[in-house]
């Protein structure tokens, strides 16, 4: 009996493999390579910006999973297609699926389109009008939120000039009112056959305006200093569910496949320990990373940008299963016939991206910029309103101005020493900006007693003052809500600058509705001319007014203040 220990046995590799298998295991690899390349196809078409890039960029990213888009402050706010808008104004002649809900207002309607098309003399008004029901829709998606709630609950909506003379199914249209559509109705008869309880897809309700606001536009406003703004186009909590369940269940079988081929290569124990099971655990980490950018600021689009990381860790980690699995279960001859056969598919991928994927970007590119084009035109009627217009090569040329700042913005703009103040019943503009400062007894009794300690209070009321008009500046429904609770969320660049009286959660939220009884309801209480105790009667002054002095909404008249 021999004392020498026995040898270990030989590690099974690949190359030990007979050749059915080896086949078997190739044509796999590759077909999942095809697959994951196409999958690179549908990541342009569901989160790019379908403008000419093969590939959503880290902004894309960041839109779609956090919901948010960095802005800087003097940058203009392109409008985005919400949810609805793309929806409703997608390919007529293709199905119904979830990206696309176009359909509904043609073929498949529900009601008599494909009987009334029939007709070739019937068919273009007929397609005319329906196409009149999806503009008169997008249009109504993006009014004003206050006033595009009221348009849907009286079922009333005055279609934008633009589109006064739009042809709309008679059914729609109010005779005694033309330019005027009934958007409720119209949402009812296309939408709800399937978005109903008890429906198809009764789990996504669309029978009341809550239900339909989720997926129409938001104002957004940038605060001081720049900042994320809401996008528009965060992936609904049903799509991100199916989405994680789909992919946790396929790529946990798939790539445990692909990493089981890859730890019978010939390569050495600690390659094959780390990459084999990299490409499992980077796709947990990209799918978690989706559920956190859900999280507020900073934190969600943090989790966002990373989803760039992990994602190219995933797609790395399985090129690598793929190459050295097929090149370690063949010799030289069978190496020499992989290296021909990925030229042959270099060669027919670079002959479909000339051929079609080129031309195919090329399109969507020169369709962007047309946007482009129609979205400066937009910008340039805004900024001749406001004062500037854009030449189109980044030059700004003064125009004459025809307002565009808010009245209760006006009035607290400008320096308060020596600054303008009430004057025969008028008030100037900056003409509010003294009443957090030397026209409050508070303030005021100190500058007579101690300048330098009043000195000391100027930072905290310009605090006060900024945060009002962050306030002034909010999406109608952010700022309604901020009033009722008093509590509006301060912009970073504001934040900690106020009062610490009219502050909570340490700086970061101003209590307005107490700041504006404190420094706002001496002159301005119920019973005074021109009330502001509450929301209905600060609401007037939220409209644009005039430069030379405030007047009031309706009667263009300029406004009585109380005497101080």
């Amino acid at each position: 009996m021999s004392d020498t220990p026995a040898a270990p046995a030989p590690r099974f590799t690949l190359r030990q493999l007979p050749l059915p298998a080896k086949l078997v295991l190739s044509t796999f690899l590759l077909a999942v390579g095809v697959g994951y390349t196409s999958a690179m196809v549908q990541l342009h078409m569901q989160h790019g910006e379908r403008d000419g890039k093969p590939l959503p960029t880290v902004q894309n990213v960041v839109a779609v999973f956090a919901g948010k888009v960095w802005k800087n402050e003097d940058e203009p706010l392109v409008r985005t297609a919400s949810k609805f808008e793309v929806l409703v104004m997608g390919d007529k002649d293709g199905s119904i699926v979830g990206s696309n809900m176009a359909p509904a207002f043609f073929k498949f309607d529900g009601a008599d389109y494909k009987k009334q098309a029939a007709d070739p003399a019937r068919k273009p008004k007929l397609d005319q009008e329906r196409e009149g029901e999806r503009k008169a829709l997008v249009a109504w998606a993006n009014a004003a939120p206050e006033a595009r709630e009221v348009a849907y609950q009286t079922n009333s909506f005055t279609l934008p000039k633009e589109l006064a003379k739009q042809v709309v199914t008679p059914g729609f249209t109010d005779r005694a009112n033309p330019g005027t559509v009934k958007v409720k109705s119209i949402i009812k008869e296309r939408c709800l056959r399937c978005h109903e309880a008890g429906a198809d897809v009764g789990h996504i309700p669309l029978t009341n305006y809550d239900d339909l606001a989720k997926y129409l536009p938001v104002n957004v406003v940038v605060p001081p200093g720049g900042g994320y703004v809401d996008s528009g186009r965060q992936i609904s909590l049903e799509k991100l569910t199916q989405s994680t369940h789909a992919h946790l269940l396929s790529f946990a079988v798939l790539f445990a496949c692909t990493g089981l081929v890859f730890a019978f290569t010939g390569l050495p124990g600690v390659v094959r320990g780390t990459v084999g099971p990299l490409v499992l655990v980077a796709q947990v980490a990209d799918i978690s990373c989706w559920w956190l950018a859900r999280l507020p600021e900073p934190y969600g689009p943090a989790f966002a940008y990373a989803i760039m990381g992990t994602g190219a860790a995933v797609g790395l980690g399985l090129a690598a299963h793929i190459i050295f699995g097929l090149f370690g279960m063949y010799g030289p001859k069978g190496k020499a016939v992989l290296v021909l056969m990925f030229a042959v598919a270099a060669g027919g991928g670079g002959a479909v991206w000339k051929n079609t994927i080129e031309p195919y970007l090329a399109a969507e590119k020169a369709k962007a910029e047309q946007k482009a084009a129609e979205e400066l035109k937009r910008l340039n009627d805004e900024k001749a309103k406001a004062g500037k217009k854009d030449d189109g090569d980044g030059n700004k040329v003064d125009v004459p101005p025809a307002g565009g700042s808010s009245g209760l913005e006006r009035v607290l703009i400008g320096s308060w020493k020596d600054g303008a103040w009430v004057k025969d019943g008028k008030v100037p503009d900056g003409g509010m900006v003294r009443a957090f400062f030397d026209k409050e007894s508070e303030f005021k009794d100190l500058l007579k007693e101690d300048k330098a300690e009043a000195e000391k209070l100027v930072p905290q009321r310009e605090g006060e003052r900024e945060g009002l008009l962050a306030w002034a500046k909010a999406a109608p429904d952010v700022r309604k809500k901020a009033y009722d609770d008093n509590a509006f969320p301060l912009p970073e660049a504001v934040a900690g600058k106020p009062t610490p009286e009219f502050t909570d959660m340490d700086g970061k939220r101003l209590k307005v509705q107490s700041l504006i009884e404190s420094r706002c309801l001496t002159c301005h209480a119920s019973d005074s001319n021109v009330p502001l105790d509450t929301y209905a009667g600060l609401s007037k002054f939220f409209a644009p007014a005039p430069a030379a002095a405030v007047t009031a909404p309706a009667a263009n008249t300029p406004i009585p203040m109380a005497k101080e």
